[in-house]
């Protein structure tokens, strides 16, 4: 059953909806707005213009409608829906069955406020069957403990997942879709052509239907579904038929079949939470009550789970769990501005305790208007027009003061831009507001979301007890962590980091500070440029004396040191500074604090010396002035300046796998303007040290493709023989994420370049959604942190899930595991594992603590970010790594 997360911006899409009011414009274009709620209770608002066709519907409040063929309308990330050029509206004489069950029916418009969340766009039906779900109370979240160790757990390491059940094969109806309409079916009046044909079908038949239905064979029209299906549908002008195409038998042990397991199981464990919490999609299950209240009462803290589901090759279905905080505000945006806060460009939403429609909005000015002025497009005054929406008693309060008027922006375009009260609109808590008003509750959200070990895997525990049974497949799982198909794997704890001398180690600190073995190798030239402001010459001169004496301890002392005083003020001078330091190899920079400088009347010197330096090729160590007699950064600092500088601090010493270079790729992606604005990648020889880089910048709605990853490596071949004399016999390609490309096209491209590169493998390392991993100690009872380099192999895939941060490093909180993903090559899962772990450990600009992502996809997006913000020369090869 298609919910208001399933629309997209200018897609049409077939949805049952709810009327709970009409709003009647008094506009050149506009007719009524009419208030609906989906199957969850979700508000969603449909605008009817008075050139449609169904200007003069006659809407019934309360009654459940049938919309095929209306289109999405995003406005500042409030969906909405616009009716298409085939809109049809049937009345339903019922309502859907899933709006029965879940509590939509009996749930209004102002019942169901917005809250920010993440769609799962692939799970999209709901259905009831067996074992309803029921509203017996059971363990709360914080009651997991006591489940965790009801059962006797073995000593050693868990993946925070869960057994919920057995699904080894299902017998499904395979129906083929038989499109009857004039001149056939055009694939084009879909979106993704016939697969988005079937897509839409099989969605369609979720809607009308008490048992899942999914997609078969796309490409030619073949759909699953559990139960038999017999009626006919209506698609943007076509019949829709399904033809029993009779049972087909779905095995967990087959690559084809595992994907529609996994769908239905999706829709079930969403059905299972639905009713009892906010629920989108099973990544975005948010409790209804919160979970922690900050002292001003201005913010809460929900708790939120996101769910992933897997089926194993012997049927075993496991559901991996995260839990985090969601955050909503209870203060008004008058309150806001109230306080002093600048409301300019802040996103609010209208409070839904107040108003009865639930839209986002951007606030674009607060301006000089009464309550009782006339608008515009009404014609009406505004507290006449806020009658529709809001209780009278509220209004007449409003009208007794002085209420704060501002103009919204609702959607992009200057016709979109309205007035609005600030009272009947909350502020969308970011974490940056929320420091705004209420430093003291951010600090208590940063620190309880840094869940220790124990303390996650109790509150995971319970959640996941409260699935079950669930209602389709009655799967009731089991409240113990299980690594069922997986298999662990852990990379050798061995002193794998070489530094000067030949010595060895195992992390930064341990051999510049406390072996004191010197850097692996110091750069050629090494003259060095101190600037300082004037007003903080007393305390800045000292501090980089300390600091040009660490480098002598590492063995890396500058060749040259001159400092200069540079005079706060314009942008313009700090170029003049920075010019003259394009005859050294470096600079170390003093600033002023970044909350300083942009409340300052001078202009921050940071980014004029980052851009200007970068365009001159001189790599540039910044030191903010907060920071200066702060002991605990200088080996950073230095560490950093020498790889920046050419020279190598240290390398790893012996990385598996027989492995000539790695390639690092990144795109950095605006998600506010759905740009893809940079991209970077470079070239890691086989001992970690970076050989080069190379920064573009992408044009808006450009895409990192097949072409660039290819000419990248054209320029993989061309360092790479240049730097050592020969083609690389096998190469390592790393991307930050998924490819998002024809990967069998791209395998099939450098298959014709085996003279040039004899081996390669293409990998993916995706760092969000992963299951946490934690060591249980047997002897208390307990979940503590587990080791670095800890892997679980899946026994049915090419993906392992890795440890790269943890053990003796003191990590807060419960640290997130990596996802190695294999697209292609022979190497296996061990070593390319141990590849990742070990190139996490070659970061030079942390001495104490890993970093968390290898240095081929950290260093690549750190290129991308440089040269997005003009710091780097884009286009040009990059040696060092002036971006760290």
């Amino acid at each position: 059953m298609a919910v208001k997360d399933d629309i997209e911006d200018g897609e049409q899409i077939d949805i049952s909806l709810r009327v709970t009011g009409t709003d009647e414009w008094d506009h050149d274009a506009i007719a009524r707005k009419i208030q609906l709620v989906d199957v969850e209770g979700t508000p969603v608002e449909l605008t009817v213009f008075h050139n449609n066709e169904i200007a003069d519907f006659e809407w019934e409040v309360g009654r459940w409608y049938v919309l095929e063929n209306v289109v999405g309308n995003e406005y500042r990330g409030e969906m909405q829906l616009n009716p298409g050029y085939d809109l049809i509206v049937t009345p339903l004489d019922e309502p859907p069955a899933e709006a029965e069950s879940g509590g939509a029916e009996n749930t209004s418009a102002a019942d169901a406020g917005e809250s920010s969340s993440e769609a799962d766009s692939s799970d999209e039906s709901e259905f009831v069957r067996g074992s309803e779900v029921t509203n017996e109370p059971r363990p709360t979240a914080d009651g997991g403990g006591e489940l965790l160790h009801q059962q006797p757990l073995s000593e050693g390491n868990y993946l925070l997942q869960f057994d919920l059940g057995d699904l080894p094969e299902l017998t499904v109806h395979e129906y083929e879709l038989r499109a009857t309409g004039s001149g056939g079916l055009n694939p084009d009046d879909f979106t993704n052509g016939i697969e988005g044909f079937t897509a839409k079908a099989a969605n369609y038949y979720q809607s009308r239907s008490n048992s899942p239905v999914t997609t078969a064979d796309a490409s030619r029209r073949r759909i699953y579904a559990t139960e038999k299906i017999h009626s006919t549908i209506s698609i943007h002008g076509y019949t829709i038929e399904p033809i029993h195409q009779g049972e087909t038998t779905l095995e967990a042990r087959s690559y084809t079949d595992d994907g529609p397991l996994q769908e239905f199981v999706k829709q079930d464990v969403k059905r299972a939470v639905a009713g009892r919490f906010e629920v989108s999609g099973i990544d975005s299950i948010i409790e209804p009550t919160p979970q922690r209240t900050a002292n001003s009462g201005l913010f809460e803290a929900y708790r939120k789970y996101k769910c992933r589901i897997r089926v194993d090759a012997d049927g075993t279905v496991i559901c991996g769990v995260n839990v985090a905080y969601h955050l909503e505000s209870t203060f008004s945006a008058a309150e806001w501005v109230e306080r002093g806060h600048d409301i300019a460009e802040v996103t609010v939403e209208h409070d839904t305790d107040l108003y009865d429609s639930a839209r986002t909005a951007t606030v674009k000015e607060v301006i000089d208007m009464d309550y009782d002025d006339v608008l515009d497009g009404p014609g009406v005054p505004m507290s006449e027009y806020h009658e529709k929406h809001v209780e009278q008693d509220v209004i007449d309060s409003m009208r007794a003061g002085d209420p704060i008027i501002a103009d919204l922006q609702y959607g992009s375009g200057d016709d979109s831009i309205f007035p609005q009260l600030l009272e009947y609109c909350k502020v969308i808590p970011t974490f940056e507001q929320l420091g705004r008003v209420d430093d003291t509750f951010l600090d208590v959200i940063h620190n309880e979301s840094r869940m220790k070990p124990e303390e996650r895997f109790n509150v995971v525990t319970s959640f996941v007890d409260l699935l079950g049974p669930t209602p389709y497949f009655s799967f009731d799982p089991v409240p113990q962590p299980t690594n069922a198909g997986y298999r662990e794997h852990k990379t050798p704890n061995t002193p794998n980091l070489r530094f000067g001398g030949g010595n060895t180690g195992y992390y930064g600190a341990g051999g510049l500070e406390r072996k004191e073995y010197g850097v692996y190798k110091a750069p050629e030239s090494f003259d060095i440029i101190a600037l300082y402001p004037e007003d903080e010459e007393s305390d800045a001169r000292p501090y980089v004396l300390t600091l040009l004496n660490k480098l002598a301890d590492y063995d890396a002392g500058p060749t040259a040191f001159d400092q200069e005083t540079y005079e706060l003020g314009s942008e313009f001078h700090y170029s003049q500074h920075a010019q003259k330091a394009s005859d050294y190899d470096a600079a170390l920079i003093v600033v002023p604090d970044a909350d300083e400088a942009a409340a300052a009347d001078y202009d921050d010197p940071y980014p004029e010396f980052k851009r200007r330096l970068g365009q001159l090729g001189v790599p540039s160590q910044m030191i903010s002035v907060d920071n200066l007699g702060n002991d605990n950064y200088r080996g950073n600092i230095c560490s950093s300046l020498i790889g920046k500088a050419g020279g190598v601090p240290w390398r790893i010493d012996d990385v598996p796998g027989d492995v000539d270079a790695f390639v690092g790729l990144d795109v950095t992606y605006d998600h506010a303007t759905k740009q893809h604005l940079g991209a970077a990648a470079n070239v890691i020889m086989a001992d970690g040290t970076i050989l080069a880089s190379e920064a573009v910048t992408k044009q808006a709605g450009e895409t990192f493709g097949e072409d660039d990853v290819a000419n990248v490596i054209k320029h993989v071949l061309e360092i790479f023989a240049e730097e050592e004399g020969r083609p690389p016999r096998h190469v390592v390609i790393h991307r930050d994420g998924k490819f998002y490309l024809d990967v069998e096209n791209l395998i099939n491209r450098l298959d014709k370049a085996r003279d040039l590169i004899k081996r390669f493998a293409l990998v993916e390392v995706r760092k969000s959604g992963n299951p946490r991993i934690a060591a249980y100690d047997e002897s208390n009872s307990r979940f503590d942190i587990a080791d670095k380099g800890i892997a679980f192999h899946v026994h049915n895939g090419e993906h392992s899930y890795l440890t790269t941060t943890g053990g003796k490093e003191g990590s807060p909180g419960t640290p997130r595991p990596l996802q190695i993903v294999k697209r292609h090559g022979s190497t296996d899962l061990d070593t390319l594992a141990e590849q990742t772990y070990w190139l996490s450990e070659a970061h030079v600009g942390s001495l104490s603590r890993s970093t968390r992502l290898p240095i081929t996809t950290y260093y690549a997006d750190k290129c991308a970010d440089f040269a997005m913000k003009g710091y780097l020369t884009k286009g040009s090869v990059i040696r060092g790594v002036p971006y760290i």
